[in-house]
């Protein structure tokens, strides 16, 4: 039997490597496309960077204390530009309107010149050039408040230093390059590994089940000597050795292009460890994510196998699995942004569980026990698929359905 599975997976193999689409989209596109496609955007994001950094905000000013030693202190500040609005109506108005990118609303509640400020700073987080004016509008306000309160100590014979401030607080960055890297590259590498797997199931899958089928040509393979069994194994290992080497020729194109972006992608904020990200993982995690790439191979190439063999043509079959690559989409969007925790049972969700371990290894956060639920239920759905892909082979109606 296995001889005989060993031929047919060989002959799958050799006609996929002939392909030049299965060729291109598998070894290629993701050697060239995903260097390519990192550095362009890479430059483009360091670009739009230094762009705003080097850009002095203009930042709107309702002035309601009419206090002439903070407004002497904001005309002589180079590192904004204000611009008045009469009321706070008309400068929310003009900061929807982008004439500012954050907004001051400054009262006065007590206390002489310069003293007894309520300041409201308003903008939207979700600007990346006004969180970075409203960065430099609360560094103004912080060195205005040491100034001021300078000048009031000089007016008492004191001196700043004089006094000793009733807390100090230092705050310590203690990421590093590497640390960075891995989550940077905990982010986008299961995502676009699983991604890689289904797209290089799909290609090859659809082409010879339904592809088969369309042309005609799966009636010959039928009344060879192979069983059904040997030709639905024959076919299942040719699509996950096809979708495995998608997968690892994804990850080390994406890897070559991070490496061109020059930590481009690292948030802004982390200083000299994200200038210096580095990108690397060791033998030990390259092996574990391999360990838990095999049985999502087997399952979404068992799947692929299944949608192929029922479906008439290979149209029909794109069709039928975009639900699948919406959904794996979906749930990599959502564990790029980090926003849901995915901890004990949940780890027995086929496809998500392996995302999610995924990024446990490569952050080195690895627990055992995620691991064995992942395993568990991932290697118990591969099984189950595979052999309901037998199954469905071995049905006439299925198989030459009008």
């Amino acid at each position: 039997m296995w001889e005989n599975v060993r031929l047919l997976f060989a002959k799958e193999l050799v006609g996929a490597l002939r392909d030049r689409r299965t060729l291109f989209f598998t070894v290629f596109f993701p050697l060239l496309f995903y260097p390519l496609l990192f550095s362009v955007m890479g430059r483009f994001t360091a670009a739009e960077r230094t762009r705003i950094e080097e850009t002095v905000p203009t930042v709107l000013v309702v002035d309601l204390a009419q206090d002439a030693t903070f407004l002497a202190h904001l005309r002589e500040t180079d590192s904004l530009r204000p611009v008045f609005a009469r009321d706070r109506e008309e400068g929310l108005s003009d900061l929807k309107r982008k004439v500012g990118s954050s907004m001051l609303v400054v009262e006065k509640s007590a206390g002489g010149t310069g003293l007894g400020l309520h300041v409201t700073l308003a903008y939207d987080q979700t600007d990346q050039g006004a969180a970075f004016a409203a960065g430099r509008a609360r560094a103004f306000l912080e060195a205005y408040l040491k100034d001021v309160l300078r000048e009031k100590l000089d007016l008492l014979g004191l001196s700043l230093d004089q006094l000793s401030p009733p807390l100090s607080v230092d705050v310590q960055d203690v990421s590093t390059g590497e640390s960075v890297g891995r989550m940077i590259m905990s982010r986008l590498l299961p995502y676009f590994m699983i991604l890689a797997i289904l797209t290089g199931a799909m290609g090859l899958g659809a082409e010879i089940t339904a592809g088969e089928k369309e042309r005609g040509t799966i009636a010959t393979l039928l009344v060879s000597q192979l069983s059904r069994t040997e030709i639905v194994l024959g076919k299942f290992f040719t699509i996950l050795t096809v979708s495995l080497v998608s997968s690892v020729l994804s990850a080390i194109g994406l890897l070559i292009g991070m490496r061109f972006s020059g930590g481009a992608f690292a948030p802004a904020g982390l200083g000299s460890a994200g200038a210096g990200m580095t990108l690397s993982l060791g033998p030990a995690a390259l092996g574990w994510m391999l360990v838990v790439l095999v049985p999502l191979a087997v399952i979404l190439s068992a799947l692929v196998l299944i949608v192929g063999s029922f479906a008439r043509n290979q149209k029909e079959a794109s069709a039928y699995l975009m639900p699948a690559y919406m959904v794996i989409v979906l749930v990599g969007v959502v564990s790029m942004t980090g926003g849901l925790s995915f901890t004990g049972a949940r780890f027995l969700i086929p496809v998500a569980n392996a995302l999610y371990l995924l990024q446990e290894i490569i952050v080195g956060g690895l627990k055992l026990s995620h691991l064995a639920y992942t395993l568990a239920a991932n290697v118990l759905c591969g099984a189950l698929l595979v052999w309901a892909s037998v199954r469905v082979f071995k049905r006439e109606a299925v198989l030459f359905r009008g």
